[in-house]
């Protein structure tokens, strides 16, 4: 009897006493045991929590059926049923716990395992990808699953979720670490919530949440307190159905409605390593590095190569400066020191609406169905990251429905089928849209990247050791994204015996499309290479006296690219054994098989490359053409390279250009044992999972003729010919004058897979306490990444030229050669809700690593082993819950009258203290040394690079590193510095008051950083830039901030 609903489920046991009640959703419940000849048992206040099984193993005692003993069952503590790795967020923990923007995900800290990271790819607060930073026991972000009462709500393209459902809405929700059974695919970390469903009692709540900046702290590098006003407001009703006089579904029907707004108006600080002001009127008489002049270029008198002579006194004439970069340069901040940041707050606004309806209804004993519908509608208005850039808009929408049936068609079987839809849609827009820059400055080259009705914006410019200028976070004209999925779930469990069997088979569809513009106004790099001493670059040459010459190192064009994407069809299959073998020993055996191809593109809009054929260039067609109608530049760029263009069917190969990966198997084992008494569990388990692929990558649209883009570069130690101005020498967009721009897919890809493991012991030290100990592994093999190609030996001379295939720019394969290992000791003390007070400790020492393509360490062929993206070496997290002590039915003052409790009854506090380590940094160069295109090198390391007592003017010893010698690559290796410690305490405080017996109005007073201690983020790394190498100009974690609420629950 599920006691909010007075809903009423019966079952028969088989011949062995077995019995299954499945899709149960979590609560309390009664349940009672008769059968001739015995007494009834009644057990109350059962609790069933989300993602975890319950046995319970009753006794009965001889006696009349008529006669009842009543147990109060006590919540278990242990895990004795499995083998998974995972934890809990009770609704007191979700509803009570200190948030800064409520987004529940953010509670997956508390647990061990998990990193909470900035996220990755193209990132804003309103997207999907907001939430993909957040890694488990050694897992991607992006592969990491988001459940919603069952359903996946998870994106693909660069992880994430679409549904963010506010916390009012949440009954539970627990973060899975390792998930044994065979029913759960992709990597098998994720998160698994369950929304509230309707009563039979009438309940709801009203809230409203104010952030304001008058009650927080400035940022540790700001001259005052950034701008904010927030409003987090919403409201939720949920019942039984009820139409007068036509229906009354208590007992059978159920509803439960959700809204929640924010408008929010922030001011982010924004920090620029900016030049001085000298430096934009050509003065580098401030900087270290000995500025030369390109035009002095002449051959080495004493060895090879060429070299320069100095500007006198570090200053460019005035007749030489840029007329191009004088013109841009009013978009540009200056700070007192070269390098030195500039620091501004400019306001975001975000306007976040969310909606949940859920309806739950008993058709009869034997089903029972749900529906939920889900909405989410984001805005933003984002500033640049330079005053001038004003701000540009966006928006997204996530639909999510589900509904789900569940039937017992047996005592011992029970089917449940899903179905499950999920859309997505993003909209983005450029800043300073519908002015054309490039014309009124007087750059050339860019005519033909455009239609008639692309008025243009602002480029993009990126100077090394400074921050760019950036047109759009995204692209330079306005985009959209389609995201939809399609599912259909059924899960068939029957008892037997001992063993409870459970078969399944999932069908996916995922479809993504959307619109790009890539840099049609163009992409303009700068990296001092124009202004070094070609002999001994180290300590010469400025990324912005180039800049003021004009003379960028590297540029990128490409034409506006209409809708492409594409699509799939997932077909999964599984089976699982839960056997109970005694009464301490529990086995779960499962297998697990899955068909999910590598994505079909949109149009045929993929491809390959295969240099050892005649026309290297496959792109996808059933014919012998390709399809030239899919984009707009496609026979513009067909007419320049069609001797280089074949099909797939010419070239023998399927359609989707990769084959498809049939060997998809993935067994699963999981134990739970008490070897010594019911308060010791030993568990374990191994399982392989398939992370499935996430579409930024082959359907992203890198292959011509459907994308024409290509870069042109300037080639180091000469006298520069190609300008700002003309750096593309007149040449139309696509011809021999520059390298096109591709990213070519293999044909033949391993789907990428997890290896999980653990094992641990859990052991019941009070009767609501529990410490649990696990050794956990994972082992990533085939991961999707990219290999670098194209690329010249180090040595002399235009690059271009010197590449393996000259016509072609460097590009990477897509590619599953990627690999990665964690392993870690997990720790949780975990005390439950009793006498007022629960508290959760979790500690995690682990070490990630990761194997990957790394160019810039090596060339082409280069492999590099090093820490991961997301290694922190430590974590602790500390949460708790206490109810004080004072006013009616507590310890202290029980007996108060009514004044007296109103003032000192009704309070509680709640808190969250985090120390982590900070994510390693890797130290590189600013320009091309080894001389093959690419960016982002390795300085040679001297000595180890770190300081005793280190600053934030001189984080780390950048005199440990230097310059590698012309024509070779640095032996630095990958992330080998560490950041600052990364400290987080939050506080809050409530009073309630007590307005009927049923209703109660709450005040919150809630702090985040409470002691206001800054966390440092990462500094400045690229070392040949004395201005700014090993500074530290930005936080980590947000100053002091408060928050107040009221909220109404009846």
């Amino acid at each position: 009897l599920e006691k909010s609903t007075n809903v009423r489920r019966q079952v028969t046991t088989n011949a062995s006493g077995g019995y299954l009640l499945a899709s149960v959703n979590p609560g309390l419940y009664d349940v009672s045991v008769t059968a001739p000849g015995f007494r009834t048992t009644l057990l109350t206040a059962v609790e069933m929590q989300v993602g975890r099984d319950l046995i319970l193993e009753i006794d009965l005692s001889l006696g009349e059926t008529s006669t009842t003993l009543e147990v109060t069952a006590e919540v278990p503590l242990l895990n004795s049923e499995s083998g998974n790795l995972g934890h809990v967020m009770t609704n007191r923990q979700i509803v009570d716990l200190p948030l800064n923007g409520r987004g529940f995900s953010e509670l997956a800290r508390l647990t061990p395992g998990v990193v909470q990271l900035p996220g990755t790819g193209n990132v804003t607060r309103i997207r999907p990808e907001a939430v993909n930073g957040t890694t488990i026991s050694g897992v991607r972000g992006r592969q990491v699953s988001f459940y919603l009462d069952g359903a996946d709500t998870s994106e693909q393209h660069q992880g994430g979720s679409w549904i963010q459902t506010s916390v009012d809405a949440l009954q539970e929700f627990s973060v899975q670490q390792n998930a044994y059974s065979s029913e759960h695919s992709r990597s098998g970390s994720f998160f698994n919530a369950i929304t509230k469903s309707g009563t039979n009692a009438l309940h709801g709540t009203a809230y409203e949440f104010l952030r304001n900046e008058k009650l927080d702290s400035r940022n540790f590098f700001a001259r005052e307190r950034a701008q904010l006003k927030r409003n987090q407001f919403g409201a939720g009703l949920g019942g039984p159905v009820r139409l007068p006089k036509i229906y009354d579904g208590r007992n059978k029907t159920f509803f439960f409605f959700n809204y929640e707004g924010m408008r929010e108006r922030q001011g982010n600080v924004i920090s620029r390593n900016s030049p001085s002001a000298a430096m934009l009127q050509g003065d580098f008489s401030s900087v270290r590095n000995v500025i030369y002049d390109p035009q002095t270029t002449a051959p080495n008198p004493s060895g090879t190569g060429t070299i320069r002579t100095p500007f006198p006194g570090n200053r460019i004439p005035s007749d030489r400066l840029s007329a191009q970069a004088r013109f841009f340069n009013p978009f540009l901040t200056t700070a007192a020191a070269p390098g030195a940041p500039f620091v501004f707050s400019p306001s975001t606004a975000v306007d976040m609406d969310q909606t949940t309806s859920r309806i739950d209804h008993t058709i009869n004993d034997n089903h029972r169905v749900f529906f939920r519908w889900s909405l989410n509608n984001n805005r933003l208005s984002e500033p640049g990251n330079s005053p001038a850039l004003g701000v540009a808009d966006s928006s997204t929408r996530g639909n999510n429905y589900t509904v789900s049936i569940t039937s017992s068609l047996r005592p011992t079987i029970i089917n449940e089928f899903r179905f499950n839809t999920l859309y997505g849609l993003i909209s983005l827009n450029p800043f300073l849209l519908g002015r054309d820059f490039n014309k009124e400055a007087g750059i050339t080259g860019l005519e033909d990247t455009r239609r008639s009705f692309d008025t243009g914006s602002f480029p993009d410019f990126n100077w090394s050791g400074y921050t760019g200028l950036a047109g759009s976070s995204f692209d330079q004209r306005p985009k959209t994204q389609d995201r939809y999925t399609r599912e259909f779930v059924d899960n068939l469990t029957w008892i037997k015996g001992a063993h409870v069997f459970k078969f399944g088979t999932k069908i996916r569809y995922y479809s993504w499309l959307g619109t790009d513009s890539k840099q049609y106004m163009g992409l303009w790099n700068f990296n001092g290479q124009n202004t070094e001493n070609p002999a001994n670059p180290s300590g010469t040459g400025d990324s912005f006296a180039d800049w003021m010459l004009g003379l960028p190192s590297s540029a990128t064009r490409s034409f506006p690219s209409d809708t492409f994407g594409g699509d799939y069809t997932a077909w999964h299959f599984f089976v699982q054994d839960d056997i109970k073998v005694t009464r301490k020993l529990t086995l779960n055996l499962g297998l697990r098989y899955e068909y999910t191809p590598f994505t079909t593109a949109f149009r045929g809009q993929t491809g390959t490359f295969d240099g050892t054929q005649a026309r290297p260039l496959i792109v996808a067609s059933n014919t012998n053409e390709p399809d030239l109608d899919a984009q707009p530049a496609a026979r513009t760029a067909y007419g320049y390279l069609r001797d280089l263009i074949q099909t797939s069917s010419q070239a023998g190969l399927p359609y989707s250009i990769t084959r498809p990966d049939k060997k998809q198997w993935a067994p699963r084992f999981g134990f739970a044992w008490r070897p010594m008494d019911e308060n010791t569990v030993i568990r374990g388990g191994y399982g392989i999972f398939y992370e499935g692929e996430y579409t930024d990558g082959r359907v992203n649209l890198f292959m011509p003729p459907f994308l024409l883009s290509e870069t042109a570069l300037n080639d180091r130690g000469v006298n520069p010919n190609r300008t700002l101005p003309n750096f593309f020498l007149g040449a139309p967009l696509g011809s021999r004058n520059s390298t096109v721009d591709l990213t070519p897919t293999y044909t033949n890809l391993d789907m990428g897979y997890d290896q999980h493991w653990n094992f641990g012991v859990q052991r019941q030290i009070a009767r609501n306490m529990v410490i649990d100990v696990e050794y956990v592994g994972n082992k990533g093999t085939n991961i999707q990444g990219s290999n670098a190609f194209n690329i010249p030996d180090p040595g002399a001379g235009a690059v271009p030229g010197r590449r393996p295939y000259p016509r072609f720019g460097p590009f990477s394969y897509i590619s599953s050669d990627t690999s990665s290992t964690y392993h870690a000791l997990q720790a949780k003390l975990e005390r439950r809700l009793s006498a007022g007070l629960w508290f959760l400790t979790s500690y995690t020492f682990s070490k990630s690593l990761w194997t990957s393509n790394t160019p810039a360490a090596g060339g082409r062929y280069r492999f590099e082993r090093g820490p991961s993206e997301f290694q922190v070496p430590h974590t602790l997290a500390v949460s708790y819950g206490y109810e004080l002590p004072f006013g009616r039915g507590k310890q202290l003052v029980s007996n108060a009258n009514r004044f007296t409790n109103a003032l000192l009854g009704g309070w509680q506090m709640q808190g969250i203290l985090i120390f982590r380590s900070g994510v390693p940094f890797t130290p590189t160069v600013s320009r091309d040394v080894a001389n093959t295109g690419v960016g982002g090198q390795r300085p040679n390391r001297i000595q180890s690079g770190e300081l005793e007592n280190p600053t934030l003017e001189r984080w780390f010893d950048v005199s440990a590193f230097a310059v590698a010698p012309n024509f070779t690559y640095g032996n630095s290796g990958l992330r080998i510095l560490y950041p600052d410690i990364v400290r987080t305490i939050d506080f809050s405080m409530f009073k309630n008051f007590q307005i009927t017996e049923g209703s109660r109005l709450q005040f919150r007073w809630e702090v985040f950083n409470l002691p206001n201690t800054p966390s440092f983020a990462a500094p400045a790394s690229v070392v040949d830039v004395p201005a700014t190498a090993g500074r530290v100009t930005a936080t980590s974690t947000d100053p002091r901030q408060m928050q107040v609420a009221l909220k109404f629950t009846f």
